[in-house]
Formats: C-alpha cells, sequence, structure tokens
C-alpha cells in the first residue's frame, strides 16, 4: 500500500495520501531552533533545548495523533463552513477536500484544495533567525467572489516540559500573555528573560492569547469556537494556557490570488516587531528561502552519486544525508518519539554521528567532538549522557533570579558518575570519530587541542584518545575480554557487567585506528606500543570468542558464555560477529564463517535481526533483554544501527552480492509500497524493525533520531561503494553486486572537486585493477588543490 512518492529533483518526499497510519514526521531548522513537524502539521518547536526551553505544546502519544500542531484554519464566511490547510486538526473527508504534505529539506508545505479555495502553508526557520516563518497562499480557483477569514494557530508551552505535564497548581500561573501593535507576547514568570511572540506581516481584525478562549469549553483544535463563530475574543490574561491565534479577513476575486506571513518565535515583543517588518515583504520571505535551498544544495554538492540501483540513489543523495544531519544538530531528543524528557548528548550516538558527516558539515561535527572530550573523565570513561553545557568554558552566567520551582542546577559531583553507571563502550567510538574528521578537513592541529576533563585537569586530544585506548586496556575481565560494565553498546544486554565480545572488537578498532594515526603523525613509540596492545586484544579474542561456526557475545559475571551452539535462546548474536569483521580480528575462514551465520540465522527480508532466536526465559545473569518481549528492540528484533555493520563487514571480505542484498532489506525507500505493515515514513532509518518473533513483523518504529541513519551513510558510501579519505590519499576500493557495469560518484574532499567513474566490465564484486587520474595512470589519489577539478576513472577486476 502506497501513501506518497520520492521527487527526487526537488529533494520531496509527497505524500498525496495524509490519512498514514502513524505521524510521518520532517524537521524544521538547521541551527539551535528546530521544529518537529508531522504531515498533518501536528508538532512542537524548541529553542537550543527540547526539555528546558520548548516554545510549543505537544501531546505525545495523544488521541487525536499529533496534537496540537502549527494550524492555519481557513472559514468561509457565506455558510461559515471551516478547514484547515493541512488535513488535521478539522479533517475534512478526503472526498471532498484534496490534501497534499510535501516535506522537504527542513521546510514542509501544506495543500489543500477546498470549497475552490488552493490554499498551501510552508513551514521553515530562516537561516540564522530564532523564528518559525509559515508563508501562506490563498488563490480563488473559482468563478465566485469569496469571502474568507483567516485563523493561524498555535498553542505556547509552559518552556519546560516537566512544568507542561505536572504541578498545574504552579504552571498554570507561569506564563502570562498580551497583544499589542499586532504582536501576541507571551511572558514566563519563572524566567524573566524569556519571552516568545507570535505575530504576522498583516494587521489583524482579531486576535486570541488564550487557548480556552479560541478553542472553547468541551472542544479541541477540531472544532474551535472561535473559528466556528469567525471572529476571536481578544482574550489575554495573566495565568492560564496560552495560544497565538489571529484573524484576518480576505475578499478573494475569481483567479485572485493573497499571500501572507505568519511568524513564530523566540524573544519579546519587540523582537516581534522586528522580524514582522523584515518579513513584511514577500521578497524578503523568498530569500529566507531561497538560503536555505543554496545551505542543503552546498552540503549536496560534497557527495552524489548514480548507481543501478534507485532506491540507494535516492537514499544516499538525500534522505540519508539528510537525517544524519539532523542527527547531529538536534542529538537525540527531540522527536515524536524522545520528546524532551531528557536532554543532552548520549555519549556513544553523538560519537558514531559525527563520525558519519564531517564532509558536510564539519562545523557541527568538530563541536559534537570537543564536547565529547570534554565529556570524557580523566580515567578515559565517557559520561553516558551529559548535558554539554556543563562542561563548556564559555557558557554563560545563570542570571541572578532563582525561582522555587526551577530544579537546581546539580554538582558536578553528582554529573560525573563512577564505574557503576559506565557503558563500557561509550568512550571508544570517539577514537575513530576523530580520525575520520581529520581525514575528512585535513584539520591535522586538531588533535593537539588542549580540552578539560570532565573531572578536572586538561590534555590535548590526542592524550584523551590514549585515555580511552588504556581505559579499556585495564578494565577486562579474566579472559582478558572488556568488562561490560553497566553494559555495551546494547544496554539491554547486561552480563551481570561480565565480558564482552562486542568491546573486545571494539576495542581492536578503536586501537588500530589511533595506531594509523600515530604513525601518521610520526609517533612511533605510541605506534608501537599500541601496537602491542592490540595485538594482545586480538589473541584473547581468538582464544576466547569463537565458537566452532561464529562468535560468542559475551560471558556473564558468572562465567556463562552468551550466543553459543548450545544455546536455545540468543544462540547468534549480530554485533559480535560482525565487529569481528570490522574491525580486523577476524580474517580468513573465521570471518567467513561469521558473515556466514549472519546470514543464516539473522537474515529477513525485512533486516538483519540483532539476535535469535529471541530470549523468551527471564535471566538476569544475562540482563534486561530477557525481560523485553519477543521480536521487540533489543530482544530479536531488526535492530537498524548495527545493521549496517554487517554491510561493512561483507564489503571488506568481498561478498558484493551479499552486501547488497543486506542494505536493499533495511532500505525504508524499498518498503515504499509496504506501508500497510511497514507504517513508519519510507524515507527515515527507524531505530528497529519488528521482528520474525513478533506478530507485527515488519511494522518499523522510532524513525529519525537513529545511529542506524549515520551508520547507513557511511558504510554504503565509504565501503559498498568504496570512496574514504586517509589522511593524505583518497582510496577507491568498491564492493557492489557482480551484476553491476560500474556507477559514478560525484565528491568534494579539502575544497577539491572528484568525478568518479567506476567501470566493472569482469563483473568482479570486489578489486581494482586500474586507476587513471586526470587521464594519467596513478597507484593512489593524493590530496589535490584546494578549487581543483579532477577526473578519476576506475576499472574493477581481478
Amino acid at each position: 500500500m502506497r501513501y506518497g512518492y520520492f521527487d527526487n529533483e526537488a529533494r520531496e518526499y509527497v505524500i498525496d495520501r495524509v490519512d498514514v497510519p502513524v505521524s510521518w514526521t520532517n524537521y524544521l531548522g538547521t541551527e539551535s531552533t528546530g521544529t518537529v513537524i508531522s504531515q498533518n502539521a501536528g508538532g512542537y518547536m524548541f529553542h537550543e533545548s527540547p526539555e528546558n526551553h520548548r516554545i510549543t505544546r505537544f501531546r505525545a502519544n495523544g488521541v487525536p495523533l499529533d496534537r496540537p500542531g502549527h494550524y492555519v484554519y481557513l472559514r468561509d464566511n457565506a455558510d461559515g463552513d471551516y478547514w484547515s490547510v493541512s488535513w488535521q486538526p478539522v479533517g475534512k473527508p478526503l472526498d471532498k477536500a484534496k490534501y497534499i504534505c510535501r516535506h522537504g529539506l527542513a521546510y514542509s508545505t501544506f495543500i489543500c484544495d477546498y470549497d475552490d479555495i488552493h490554499a498551501e502553508q510552508t513551514l521553515f526557520i530562516p537561516r540564522g533567525e530564532s523564528m518559525e516563518l509559515w508563508d501562506i497562499t490563498l488563490r480563488n480557483t473559482g468563478d465566485a467572489r469569496k469571502d474568507i477569514s483567516l485563523f493561524p494557530y498555535c498553542e505556547f508551552s509552559f518552556n519546560i516540559i516537566e512544568i507542561d505535564n505536572q504541578n498545574f497548581q504552579m504552571s498554570m500561573y507561569c506564563s502570562g500573555s498580551s497583544y499589542a501593535d499586532g504582536v501576541i507576547e507571551v511572558d514566563n514568570f519563572y524566567n524573566p528573560s524569556m519571552y516568545h511572540y507570535f505575530t504576522a506581516n498583516f494587521t489583524p481584525d482579531g486576535y486570541d492569547c488564550l487557548r480556552d478562549g479560541f478553542i472553547g469549553s468541551y472542544r479541541s483544535e477540531t472544532n474551535p469556537v472561535g473559528v466556528e463563530r469567525g471572529e476571536l475574543s481578544g482574550s489575554s490574561e495573566l495565568g492560564n494556557n496560552h495560544c497565538g491565534a489571529l484573524y484576518k479577513r480576505i475578499v478573494l476575486n475569481p483567479g485572485e490570488t493573497v499571500r501572507v506571513a505568519v511568524m513564530l518565535g523566540v524573544g519579546d515583543r519587540a523582537t516581534g516587531q522586528a522580524v514582522r517588518t523584515k518579513y513584511a515583504n514577500p521578497a524578503a520571505i523568498d530569500a529566507a528561502f531561497a538560503a536555505l535551498k543554496e545551505y542543503w544544495r552546498d552540503k549536496y554538492e560534497r557527495l552524489q552519486i548514480r548507481t543501478p540501483n534507485g532506491a540507494m540513489d535516492t537514499m544516499i543523495n538525500t534522505w540519508n544525508l539528510y537525517q544524519s544531519e539532523t542527527n547531529v544538530v538536534f542529538s537525540r531528543f527531540s522527536s515524536f518519539i524522545e520528546v524532551g524528557g531528557r536532554t543532552g548528548l548520549g555519549y556513544r550516538d553523538t560519537a558514531q554521528d559525527a563520525m558519519c558527516v564531517p564532509h558536510t558539515n564539519p562545523g557541527a561535527c568538530r563541536r559534537r567532538l570537543v564536547e565529547l572530550c570534554r565529556g570524557l573523565t580523566g580515567m578515559g570513561y565517557g559520561l553516558h549522557l551529559f548535558e554539554p553545557s556543563v562542561f563548556d568554558p564559555g557558557k554563560p552566567k545563570a542570571p541572578a533570579f532563582k525561582s522555587p520551582t526551577v530544579k537546581p542546577e546539580p554538582k558536578l559531583s553528582d554529573v560525573v558518575h563512577g564505574l557503576e553507571d559506565t557503558c563500557s563502550d561509550d568512550a571508544l567510538w570517539l577514537v575513530p570519530a576523530i580520525c575520520e574528521y581529520v581525514k575528512e578537513t585535513g584539520e591535522f592541529s586538531f588533535v593537539d587541542e588542549i580540552v578539560t576533563y570532565a573531572d578536572g585537569g586538561e590534555g590535548s586530544i590526542y592524550e584523551h584518545m590514549r585515555r580511552i585506548l588504556d581505559f579499556s586496556t585495564e578494565q577486562v575481565g579474566a579472559t582478558g575480554i572488556c568488562k561490560g560494565l553497566r553494559a555495551d553498546w546494547n544496554d539491554c544486554l547486561n552480563l551481570g557487567g561480565g565480558e564482552s565480545a562486542m568491546v573486545s572488537f571494539l576495542h581492536y578498532w578503536a586501537l588500530r585506528n589511533f595506531i594509523e594515526l600515530a604513525q601518521y603523525y610520526g609517533r612511533d613509540d605510541d605506534a608501537d606500543r599500541y601496537e602491542k596492545v592490540a595485538e594482545k586484544v586480538r589473541e584473547a579474542c581468538e582464544t576466547v570468542l569463537w565458537d566452532k561456526e561464529w562468535y560468542i557475545r559475551g560471558i556473564t559475571k558468572n562465567g556463562v558464555k552468551i550466543g553459543t551452539s548450545e544455546d536455545a535462546e540468543g544462540k547468534v548474536h549480530l554485533e559480535s560477529n560482525a565487529w569481528a569483521v570490522v574491525s580486523g580480528v577476524a580474517q580468513g575462514e573465521r570471518a567467513s564463517k561469521a558473515m556466514d551465520a549472519i546470514d543464516t540465522y539473522l537474515y529477513s527480508d525485512w533486516g538483519i535481526h540483532l539476535n535469535a532466536p529471541s530470549y523468551g526465559t527471564p535471566n538476569d545473569d544475562i540482563g534486561f533483554i530477557t525481560r523485553v518481549y519477543k521480536g521487540i528492540k533489543e530482544n530479536g528484533a531488526i535492530f537498524s544501527h548495527p545493521n549496517p555493520w554487517a554491510w561493512v563487514g561483507d564489503a571488506l571480505l568481498g561478498n558484493g552480492d551479499r552486501a547488497m542484498k543486506f542494505y536493499n532489506a533495511l532500505c525504508p525507500a524499498n518498503q515504499n509500497d509496504k506501508i500497510e505493515i511497514r507504517q513508519s515514513e519510507p524515507y527515515t532509518y527507524c531505530q528497529f524493525v519488528m521482528g520474525r518473533d513478533h506478530t507485527a513483523f515488519g511494522r518499523a518504529r522510532h524513525p529519525w533520531l537513529t545511529g542506524s541513519a549515520g551508520w547507513a551513510y557511511f558504510a554504503t558510501t565509504h565501503y559498498l561503494l568504496g570512496v574514504r579519505p586517509d589522511y593524505d590519499t583518497l582510496e577507491i576500493d568498491p564492493c557492489i553486486p557482480s551484476s553491476w557495469d560500474g556507477f559514478s560518484i560525484s565528491r568534494i574532499w579539502r575544497g577539491a572537486q572528484y568525478r568518479i567513474t567506476v567501470t566493472n566490465p569482469d563483473h568482479v564484486q570486489k578489486g581494482v585493477k586500474g586507476i587513471r587520474l586526470n587521464g594519467e595512470p596513478v597507484h593512489v589519489i593524493p590530496s589535490m588543490e584546494t578549487g581543483s577539478f579532477n577526473v578519476i576513472d576506475v576499472v574493477m577486476g581481478t
């Protein structure tokens, strides 16, 4: 079943059947202000923190779906009929009105044709602004004059998500609202410097600042009394629930078009007035939208592909990168799933996000890497979840005003947790992420930058990397395998703290990355020292973790191996077997068998399961995973994040046919016509897909903010298509299906442009037998002069 299609030329997903099974969302904003918006204009806006600076309100997991939102109501004053430009909240029958939503790159457009009125509402956050702009167009497509009333509407938050959702005896009296000179201003009494505004580039004929004044008693956003009666009440108050609601009466002759703009933003009434003046002219709106388009155009010029796989082209050329960028900018806690109840950075997730897109957003990736270094303890472990501003030496001082309702800032000793709360994998991800940043940008001085530690003291980023490696070297169990500590990457597989196969493989991978970096920098003593450590890790892995046909997942604190051929549940695990190969520990027959086990036991047409069979017997020695329902999340679901690790593993082994089979199974675009099963949007990777041990096998859940996005992009571009930067050279080593005749990539690296054409006359899966750079045969491709244009011809073969 299909609900929409990809418009690749416009880089939009077009939802032409808007009654989708679940919310299909988009992200507005590219800097510190963001909005999460659904196909029906439901959603919320925040500034800097979705937990502590929410601008508009949202009722997560509510009924009806996606309420409230950023709505535009229209009313025909001749007969009192009214509707919304987005299908919801009014919800006109779809056989009476035509609705379309076009989700684009940091903008969404809602289109409605009803009652001889063509209406469009485009929402976006202009670059450099802390304001959301609503660009609204109405056109009379009939033969008669139309008298229309326009009502833009949003509901304001109490700014802190906790105050939004509890303690109403206080929160109901923390905000006040007022209207003057075309601007609604909402203040927050508990935060005296916090103001928000709602205004438009027209002179309103009426307004409401109180939600209950606009909606009325025993009503909802579906049938607000203000729209129904065709006029607003002019309500405002100190205390109560606040909204932004404006009213404008518009007369349209046949064929006539009118265009207006609404602005919702951060700041007081004076700020709103300035913004209102700035965007009074439609040309200013067009310029802001053009600047947003140019921002994304520049990113997409950095890497574009053309392959025989149309779904891969759609994802890599637009949606996969867009999702990865969203994760870097907004982290993990602003969606319809992560609704702002937590804030800050997840250590492992942020490191992996920053590793995957330094070519399109070096500034944001660099900032995240520095923040993670500051969140590292002197002992060498990362703080699993932390607020980066706590460790920012440039953080502005908090205002002197202290409210009795605002939680006090925690002491540093409460923020820096000990080993008992440490996840053993967290900091290891940072080492290769730093290496990838340097390889991409050529900022070789970055590793010598001095950064603080979370618990005091400072050192170079290079020193931070060494402490991470040393920590994992020291934190090993009786067998020499890394301790699992609180958990490794799989938060639900606790092993009672036991020993984690995945972490030892990850440790080896981080060591190999660091050794390569040390050698490049001429720090031979470090390279030699960590080479010895790496060999010890490799020997322990090969001695302890191999189990006849695959690698085990770990050892519990009581010495029981899990993920063995004798296990009835949790027999084979994706993480340990993929990382045995990706890390470079597994070679030859063992590497092949590990990947074969993934294919045999874990593969499905919807992607690769995390483990199989699912756990059904509670066992706290193994961990919380055994108390999760079968086929859901960590217990036997198709957990998307580690799926690309298997793509990389097979690519390293030269299994291009199987790597592409794995890729195609998880690829959201391939599921565009299976929405009756998938349900979630087909333009983003989701955190997980229900596994075969669940009745809803194939149903995707938790889109957007998942490490699946960055890893899918990284694995595809660096390993399947095989174009990856090194410190001084650009490596091209594809692994593709034998059926492909070839493919092409345009890539900008360190300011130089590369046009890469790969041909595969012998129809091999891996192997390069010839490279020509600007017509001359070469063995390696060096970093070229900034601004240069270079043509690379690659011939695959044996």
